[in-house]
């Protein structure tokens, strides 16, 4: 996972792989959008991808990303993002430092505990595409505060 996204995003210095049982949820619904719904998870944006393994080697898998060909299929569907999901099995955050991506790995799985919460009661509003990178940009400055 990590070496392919390294390879693929010279911007990114870690990342994190999580099994978050708040986050998984999200990969399974098909043409359900995970998105920011706080401000500290603003990062995530309006739309994180998602990770189809099926799409690369069959449905005949383990659901790891346990080859070079999978990771890298993993760093395409994470593209510029800061956050894919992984279909089955979790998510990876990344970020321009390991302060910054485990900020972002912790702020996803609690935008996702509030975005099921949400959903619970009714339509959500999400973050609009402006909201997410002026506060991205305001956050961003906060990830070593809790170091």
């Amino acid at each position: 996972i990590h070496s392919e996204i390294y390879r693929a995003r010279p911007d990114v210095m870690s990342g994190v792989h999580s099994h978050s049982m708040a986050v998984i949820p999200f990969g399974l619904v098909k043409g359900f959008s995970f998105r920011a719904v706080t401000h500290m998870g603003s990062f995530i944006g309006t739309c994180a991808p998602v990770f189809e393994i099926r799409d690369v080697v069959g449905d005949d898998n383990d659901l790891l990303i346990s080859s070079p060909k999978l990771g890298a299929a993993l760093a395409k569907s994470l593209g510029d993002s800061t956050v894919v999901l992984m279909r089955g099995h979790g998510s990876t955050a990344v970020g321009n430092s390991l302060k910054q991506a485990v900020f972002r790995a912790v702020y996803t799985e609690q935008n996702a505990r509030v975005l099921s919460e949400a959903l619970r009661i009714g339509p959500v509003t999400s973050l609009s595409e402006g909201e997410t990178h002026t506060a991205t940009r305001t956050i961003d400055g906060q990830a070593t505060r809790a170091w």
